[in-house]
């Protein structure tokens, strides 16, 4: 289940929406091969969004 704090990423190609945690997973593997960039776990594209939260920011009114 995820957590309110939890920061979502959506990629740009494939559209796959992922957290912070499948991105360290990912980039444990690709340290290991030699190389560190943050990708999409499925695809692999280096173009990734992240996405905004659905809350309502209230502001004081003037």
């Amino acid at each position: 289940m995820a957590s309110e704090d939890e920061i979502f990423y959506k990629c740009w190609k494939c559209g796959r929406v992922f957290s912070m945690r499948e991105i360290e997973a990912f980039e444990a593997r690709e340290a290991a091969e030699g190389y560190t960039f943050i990708r999409c776990p499925a695809c692999g594209s280096k173009i990734i969004t992240k996405i905004r939260k659905e809350r309502y920011k209230k502001v004081k009114a003037i």
